[in-house]
């Protein structure tokens, strides 16, 4: 059995930070392990903003954060603040460039963020121990003992941060819900979220592939939920890109309730009907040859142009009905995609039964839970990422000034 002062369950970015933050703010040189099951460490972290790693944004509002208790994340935000993360950066050797309000490494490489958090790792002396899978974790006589499939540790203080239970490749296969279950902890409903939505309504992959911008607003059989702007992706299966992500965790939710959730899509947001009627009848009027689709591909992509005159009636004096259809366009939901391609985890452990001010468990003493295993979930854009590294530090300093 090894022996340790704290035994942190995740490389990830707040087990990482978790680990900085014991060893600088400890006065006693404390023996640190981190237990990673995958063979290499931070690898969803190598992943974030398409390998580019955005862990900040200028705009933090009541959308940022959500869970059953959004209030946790920005209590922690106020207290680890942009301003915070962008000086724990320049601690590990990173400087930082932003980009509309995005903050990234200056190299836009993420493998820059991981690759400065283990030197500063190793020169602390925190020993990271790799393909080891944390099965069970008891309290006995004060420690905690730690029973993993190569040994096992025992420790004063553990640290649980494994991540939720999106993209299981890449190290979050839900294993800390079991080890959190355990050890007396509810966990909520678990959703994928920051994924793209499963849909139905035109012919996805005679337009996949297209882009086009547009206003998505979320239905359920109750009524309106939520509306969000931007760049909508059209794929095989429905559609994809930051806006659906960004509504993704509520469609998730009211799939698994069967509240039959479907959007509307205004792909002429900028115009109203009567502006858009008028502006094609021109068109039409003027090019007598040009078939509905041509005549639509004057604001749309041609593929998807061609997909919603084939699905909604491809005769010009149909026209009136496609601007309605451009305007309106419905698509119903049958599913979002499964936790294996969503981003992250919506749901986790109940936050309620965790000290917001050191991330201290509530109920077992010496326990911490950090990062994306806690029920809060973030908008695209670096606050997943804020969110990790600053529960992780809160978590190292409340242990570090105890060892």
């Amino acid at each position: 059995m090894k022996q340790a002062d704290v035994v942190i369950v995740g490389a990830g970015a707040s087990g990482m930070a978790a680990a900085y933050h014991i060893a600088i703010q400890s006065k006693n040189k404390p023996k640190i392990y981190i237990l990673e099951h995958k063979s290499s460490p931070g690898k969803k972290l190598l992943a974030t903003g398409n390998g580019r790693c955005n862990f900040a944004n200028d705009v933090i509002d009541y959308e940022s954060f959500r869970g059953e208790m959004p209030e946790f994340a920005y209590n922690l935000i106020d207290r680890y603040d942009r301003e915070w993360l962008l000086g724990f950066m320049s601690d590990i050797g990173i400087i930082h460039t932003q980009i509309n309000g995005y903050y990234y490494p200056r190299s836009l490489q993420a493998s820059s963020v991981v690759n400065s958090l283990l030197s500063k790792l190793k020169e602390l002396n925190v020993n990271i121990e790799l393909s080891v899978h944390a099965a069970g974790i008891k309290k006995e006589n004060g420690h905690y003992i730690i029973n993993t499939d190569k040994g096992n540790y025992i420790a004063e203080y553990v640290v649980l941060s494994t991540g939720g239970q999106a993209y299981a490749s890449l190290g979050s296969d839900g294993s800390g819900y079991i080890l959190a279950e355990k050890l007396g902890h509810d966990v909520s409903r678990l959703y994928p979220s920051l994924t793209g939505m499963v849909m139905n309504g035109i012919s996805f992959k005679s337009c996949s592939g297209v882009r086009a911008k547009g206003n998505i607003k979320l239905y359920d059989c109750n009524g309106f939920i939520k509306e969000i702007y931007g760049e909508i992706q059209f794929t095989d299966y429905g559609i994809s890109g930051i806006p659906v992500f960004q509504i993704s965790r509520y469609a998730a939710q009211l799939s698994d309730e069967r509240k039959s959730p479907y959007v509307y899509i205004d792909l002429a947001y900028e115009y109203t009907f009567d502006e858009l009627y008028r502006i094609l009848k021109e068109i039409h009027i003027k090019n007598p040859y040009k078939t509905p689709a041509d005549i639509v591909n004057s604001i749309l992509p041609y593929k998807l142009s061609k997909a919603i005159c084939s699905q909604y009636g491809n005769e010009k004096n149909n026209l009136k009905n496609i601007c309605r259809i451009i305007k309106n366009l419905r698509l119903n939901i049958e599913s979002v995609m499964p936790f294996d391609k969503a981003q992250v985890t919506a749901g986790g452990v109940y936050t309620n039964t965790i000290n917001n001010d050191t991330m201290e468990s509530f109920i077992c003493s010496g326990l911490y839970i950090t990062g994306e295993l806690l029920d809060i979930d973030g908008n695209c854009g670096g606050y997943n990422l804020h969110f990790a590294f600053a529960s992780g530090a809160c978590a190292g300093i409340n242990i570090g000034g105890k060892l």
